[in-house]
């Protein structure tokens, strides 16, 4: 019950390969939201989602096939549309930035940094983060009342 999603610029990837991807997509696509979804990022870099989105948007309003933009449209043009934007950002390796990763949809993220390596993260390390993301007071934006 996995869920597999594959995004990011695939026209450099060989047909094979993209057509593979997208095979996998269109296996997994009727298992539940519910269930465990993997996203794979191929190829992909948050700035080059964004100005991809941002041609495509307007390509389509110059056409006529899209409306007023709004954050919701916008994210229709994402390479992530339909995925829920992530609530946890772990970052491995002792690193404590992005990296050009989902800029966009982590605008509400938490993110737990840790110096393990990726090779070396277990079970035991993400269920730290998970009980760290657990005393965070999520307010997605909005100021704390003292």
């Amino acid at each position: 019950h996995i869920r597999l999603h594959f995004f990011g610029d695939m026209t450099p990837i060989s047909p094979d390969l993209r057509a593979l991807a997208r095979e996998t997509d269109e296996i997994t696509e009727h298992l539940s939201k519910d269930d465990f979804q993997a996203n794979v990022c191929l190829n992909y870099g948050g700035r080059d989602e964004i100005i991809n989105a941002a041609r495509r948007y307007a390509e389509d309003y110059a056409a006529g096939r899209a409306g007023a933009l709004t954050e919701e449209s916008f994210g229709a043009y994402l390479y992530s549309a339909g995925i829920p934007d992530p609530d946890l950002l772990i970052r491995p390796g002792g690193e404590q930035r992005i990296s050009n990763f989902l800029l966009w949809q982590c605008a509400y993220s938490e993110f737990y940094f840790t110096d393990v390596l990726w090779p070396d993260f277990t079970g035991a390390e993400l269920d730290k983060a998970i009980a760290e993301y657990r005393r965070r007071d999520r307010r997605f934006g909005a100021v704390k009342n003292p």
